[in-house]
């Protein structure tokens, strides 16, 4: 009979690993002597080697945590600077760009990152290590977006036209790196983050990235008051978007990368590849659910780029307030990360989704009651923007982790790709909200939301029974 042994696991410094054993000691394979070193029988003895190297894991295991989670606040950090459907927005309409242009940011920013994911899913398939997968697009694309600061800068003035088609494609280029990036990037937490963890993992980055978004926010309208030349506020702000992304990236590339199961040794071809892609949506009822709530609640968040140009239009909102709407979306993103990533880990991801799409529905109701609250109308956006921020901060909380817990450590790369592949078939939905606010009003792009919302919501509440059993050992 093997050694039992009575200390699993141990944090802190190394300590001798004790055993007990209930058999003769000679008959086990041990170097010769140590039987004797012992004195043979049923005693207890300690082996510290295995002691150091369990310690020595921990401590890698932890560094890698900790690097990763930088990398996730950095971007969070990054995105708060940068603010997609808050100051971005702004920045294009100063351009001259209508909304229809401003509605094709979160076009960009949804379409340009979910769907190419099924290339590089191909790509990474069956790989041990990604890390190169991941540091090569991700770099590219940050340098892009560091390119339309001075192409703006000397732009703008004389031609604005070409200004805001140089800002777009750097755009465009960040988001396509990010996207190949990001497949490996999560099969990178799946490895070095464990599902017991993940949650609560989630939830601290989440927090730790959201207080620094509310000071990246409160930064962002002290920027945007000081007296300078035009669009020099806008401009600094993504030099320090980009910074913060760069950092990130640097961080996830000193984590130590453990290799991965593979069930082929050579790169999986296309022929190989689409079928088991089939197969997936064929069989499995918890991933079809996942992406049936992701379609709704994509197509309700095409309210939320509109939110901005609807407090600016139609409720007289000062510009600085723009930067006040950016701290209530993260601080609503901190919320979500301190109450969610508990959630998560004791009743399971699906309760997460859950509240997401109530979230959102929430949110849409508040805005289209903005215009009728009279004075309480910019407070009232202000709490649409928080609790849109809170529903946001689900996504990784939620959605991913719902995703990393169903899929087979070997699928791993192949789930997150065709989950957010399918999640960018509604990418052109904000394309249509501009065409919609063009041609009849805010209002009525809200209601449409609200609806989608709602259905989402009610969807939401039918998850598989599956999932609790066969992923987390959660009830339902």
């Amino acid at each position: 009979m093997w050694p039992v042994p009575s200390r699993v696991s141990h944090v802190g410094p190394p300590r001798p690993l004790c055993y007990t054993a209930s058999a003769d000691l000679h008959s086990m394979p041990f170097p010769a002597g140590f039987a004797a070193a012992v004195g043979g029988g049923t005693r207890s003895f300690c082996v510290k080697g295995f002691a150091v190297a369990e310690a020595a894991d921990e401590r890698v295991a932890r560094r890698n945590m900790w690097l990763i989670g930088g990398d996730y606040v950095g971007f969070a950090l990054g995105m708060a600077f940068l603010g997609p459907t808050t100051l971005l927005a702004t920045l294009v309409h100063l351009l001259g760009g209508s909304a229809v242009l401003v509605g094709s940011l979160s076009t960009i920013q949804s379409g340009g990152w979910l769907l190419p994911q099924i290339l590089a899913g191909r790509l990474v398939a069956d790989r041990p290590v990604v890390m190169r997968y991941i540091l090569i697009p991700a770099y590219a694309g940050r340098m892009a977006l560091l390119l339309a600061v001075p192409a703006v800068a000397l732009l703008a003035r004389r031609h604005p036209g070409q200004a805001l088609a140089a800002l777009l494609f750097c755009y465009v280029c960040f988001v396509l790196g990010d996207s190949l990036s990001s497949v490996p990037w999560f099969d990178l937490l799946g490895k070095v983050v464990s599902l017991e963890r993940r949650g609560r993992f989630f939830g601290l980055t989440q927090v730790a990235g959201g207080l620094l978004a509310v000071g990246a926010g409160l930064s962002a309208k002290a920027i945007l008051n000081r007296p300078g030349p035009p669009l020099s506020g806008h401009l600094l702000l993504m030099v320090l978007a980009t910074l913060c992304f760069l950092a990130g990236t640097t961080a996830t590339a000193l984590v130590r990368e453990p290799r991965g199961e593979v069930q082929h040794t050579r790169a999986v071809t296309w022929g190989a590849y689409l079928p088991r892609l089939m197969a997936i949506v064929r069989t499995d009822r918890r991933f079809v659910w996942l992406v049936a709530v992701r379609w709704f609640s994509g197509l309700a968040d095409v309210a939320t780029a509109f939110y901005t140009l609807f407090a600016l239009q139609r409720l007289r909102a000062p510009e600085s307030m723009v930067g006040l709407f950016v701290s209530a979306m993260v601080g609503g993103g901190l919320l979500s990360g301190v109450v969610l990533g508990h959630v998560a880990d004791r009743s399971g991801p699906a309760r997460v989704i859950g509240a997401m799409m109530g979230l959102r529905s929430l949110a849409i109701a508040l805005a289209l009651l903005a215009p009728v609250a009279g004075g309480a109308g910019l407070a009232a956006m202000l709490l649409a923007f928080t609790l849109t921020g809170m529903a946001n901060g689900c996504y990784m909380v939620g959605l991913s982790n719902y995703c990393l817990a169903i899929a087979p450590p070997a699928e791993r790369a192949t789930y997150v790709a065709l989950g957010n592949t399918l999640g960018g078939l509604v990418a052109l939905a904000p394309l249509a909200g501009g065409l919609l606010v063009e041609a009849y009003s805010f209002e009525a792009l809200f209601v449409l939301a609200l609806v989608c919302a709602l259905v989402g919501s009610a969807l939401a509440l039918r998850q598989p029974r599956a999932m609790a059993m066969d992923a987390l050992g959660h009830g339902t």
